[in-house]
């Protein structure tokens, strides 16, 4: 669990649906994912400087964007063990290779592109490489359900992917 200071309401918030014992190392092995993590979550060191009792600022906006990209990620994982099952994990991990190339090509094409707007592109991605996967098995297109999880967060371009 940890705290969460919420500027724009000015409420403190506990948050515990995370995997992992340590919400530090949680939080820095997150924005490996997703780089928007760092703007979305600001951490906030104590004066003793224990990591242990670090807390977070966030505004509530972010900090429901910061828990979108959670849960999105939760259900790439879900997905990636299907593709590892049907193909192999090798093929699962290349997958996430390939979204990684895409997003930086789209942050190198498109400038005025916002962190936030990359991380949802690369999660677009990654489902767009997994649905053309698994609608061999019969599986339904996840990009519908993703597009509209995040249409009030994001502008239409975006959602689509499509400049």
């Amino acid at each position: 669990m940890f705290d969460v200071y919420l500027t724009d309401v000015q409420k403190k918030v506990q948050f515990e649906d995370y995997p992992g014992e340590h919400p530090v190392k949680f939080i820095l092995d997150f924005k490996k994912i997703f780089p928007s993590v760092m703007e979305l979550m600001l951490p906030v060191l104590p004066e003793d400087e224990d990591l242990n009792e670090m807390t977070w600022e966030s505004t509530t906006e972010d900090f429901e964007l910061f828990k979108l990209l959670l849960k999105g990620w939760g259900v790439i994982e879900l997905r990636l063990n299907a593709i590892a099952q049907f193909k192999n994990r090798n093929y699962a991990d290349q997958l996430i290779k390939t979204a990684q190339k895409k997003r930086k090509d789209f942050a190198s094409v498109q400038h005025q592109l916002s962190t936030v707007e990359l991380d949802y592109l690369f999660m677009h991605e990654v489902h767009a490489l997994i649905d053309a996967e698994l609608v061999e098995i019969g599986e339904k297109f996840y990009l519908p359900t993703l597009r509209a999880l995040w249409k009030s967060h994001v502008s239409a371009n975006i959602l689509n992917a499509k400049f």
